[in-house]
């Protein structure tokens, strides 16, 4: 059975109020994240990656369109292993 992850529990008023707006990315991507996110903790994230992303592009940064089909390897010819094991 895999262990969750918790979160760390916040100590201080400030800790506290920085969890409540960003999101827990340690959290993100666990076994537990399907069933426990909600419709708001999706809205924070979003804007969050909406933010960087506006500032990526502000900063001069530039996205680029790669069509679906295209590969970062071409594609080899196949290999053989047999017989290739020393006497």
């Amino acid at each position: 059975m895999p262990r969750s992850k918790k979160a760390k529990p916040a100590t201080t008023p400030e800790d506290k109020a920085k969890q409540q707006k960003e999101p827990d990315m340690q959290f993100i991507g666990s076994s537990e994240e399907g069933v426990l996110r909600s419709i708001a903790s999706r809205k924070k994230l979003r804007s969050k990656v909406d933010n960087e992303v506006e500032n990526f592009l502000n900063s001069g940064g530039s996205i680029n369109k790669i069509e679906a089909n295209v590969m970062a390897d071409p594609p080899r010819k196949p290999t053989s292993n047999y017989g290739s094991r020393p006497i």
